[in-house]
């Protein structure tokens, strides 16, 4: 038999009888479905555990950034203010200590 005589002769074989009942889809059974809803729930109370930790920690490392952020803004603001008041201690300890030590008496 030629290529074009199998061809035009039909499928090679034929089902011997239809099928009997309707097929089974997983749709069907709700087993499969509730199993599924259910894993969804217990991943999603993990993952929702999990977010609020994470906020929790944030809230923390908030807390202490603010408390980084004031340090040095008191630095920031402490340190030129001691810095006019050590040069003005030690202009005065120069005035009155220092430079009249050094002075020469006169001749």
């Amino acid at each position: 038999m030629s290529a074009r005589e199998q061809r035009e002769s039909g499928p090679p074989s034929t089902p011997q009888r239809m099928a009997e009942g309707a097929p089974s889809y997983p749709s069907q059974n709700y087993d499969f479905m509730l199993q599924a809803v259910f894993d969804m729930k217990g991943t999603l109370g993990e993952l929702k555990r999990s977010i609020e930790q994470l906020t929790e920690a944030s809230k923390e490392h908030d807390k202490q950034l603010r408390h980084v952020g004031k340090i040095i803004y008191a630095g920031g603001v402490l340190l030129p203010i001691l810095g006019v008041i050590g040069m003005w201690v030690i202009g005065k300890l120069w005035e009155f200590v220092i430079a009249p030590a050094f002075k020469l008496p006169p001749h």
